[in-house]
């Protein structure tokens, strides 16, 4: 039981609630995420179970949400679970929406939501913001790859997509964006459409899966930890290197590759680790047990 899955989280359901069921129906310690969603958002939720949980470090990768905006009102939260804090009767027109978006690309600084996970002097954010205690939370740098805003659902929302990097909070996004244009805004709608190369079509229910374990079929449902990071460049070593490698043990390896590169490592049967190119010798960083 080493591998990934990935569940389409359902609404009004924490991460970790997903987890702690998963943990539950694999009778499993060895379990973690990548990535957590709001209670309130739906989509994929890449989660490690075994082995895989030494991987959760290299699945950095960029994803892609759909979400839909509301303007004119503020909320403690920044989406719609929250209090109303204010309203404005300034409704941006998309034109002004579009223009204000392309501001947000590449690398940028924003502030995590007051109802975050970020940890104030050892204690989680939302923690502070329920018992009404002031605090601050320091900017930190996301990149933004793309961000547009798709059309008008209602006299006050808009739909929008936008890809970026692990660790943007989407909540900040449209505070900001409301910030901006001189009004206020919520995230009414949050989903995660994509993460590195795993779409949509690539999850599973999290009631289907359960299924599935009941009756012994939810291996077809999982992915391998070399197939979740083949985006890494990989390196195929003979039976000698593959026990000098297991043991801690760096070699010789010459080739055009950047210094400190992720590298897996393999032998012609079976996926062994996760080594990095330092000083013309691969080191080992991570061993499977697999």
């Amino acid at each position: 039981m080493n591998g990934w899955i990935f569940i389409d989280k359902p609404k009004d359901i924490t991460s970790f609630k997903v987890i702690q069921r998963l943990r539950k129906i694999l009778n499993i310690k060895k379990i973690g995420h990548a990535g957590t969603l709001d209670p309130f958002a739906t989509g994929i939720l890449a989660i490690a179970v075994g082995e895989a949980t030494k991987s959760i470090h290299y699945f950095n990768q960029n994803k892609v949400y759909k979400f839909n905006v509301v303007f004119g009102v503020s909320k403690d939260t920044d989406d719609i679970t929250g209090n109303t804090t204010d309203k404005s009767d300034i409704i941006p027109t998309k034109e002004a929406i579009d223009q204000c978006s392309r501001k947000f690309i590449g690398n940028h600084s924003q502030v995590p939501p007051q109802y975050s996970a970020v940890k104030v002097n050892g204690k989680r954010a939302y923690k502070l913001a329920r018992t009404n205690q002031e605090f601050t939370i320091q900017s930190k740098n996301v990149f933004i790859k793309s961000l547009k805003c798709l059309e008008f659902k209602n006299n006050c929302e808009y739909s929008f997509i936008m890809e970026c990097s692990s660790g943007t909070y989407v909540r900040s996004i449209a505070r900001d964006i409301g910030k901006m244009l001189g009004t206020y805004a919520y995230v009414s709608e949050l989903r995660r459409i994509k993460i590195g190369k795993i779409e949509e079509k690539d999850i599973i229910l999290l009631d289907k899966f359960e299924e599935l374990v009941h009756i012994g079929d939810h291996f077809e449902a999982m992915h391998s930890i070399r197939d979740v990071l083949d985006d890494i460049p990989a390196v195929l070593i003979d039976q000698e290197l593959s026990l000098k490698f297991r043991n801690g043990l760096s070699f010789e390896y010459s080739n055009k590759k950047s210094e400190n590169d992720y590298l897996l490592i393999e032998t012609e049967k079976k996926f062994i680790g996760i080594g990095k190119f330092v000083d013309g010798k691969i080191k080992p960083v991570r061993v499977f047990n697999l």
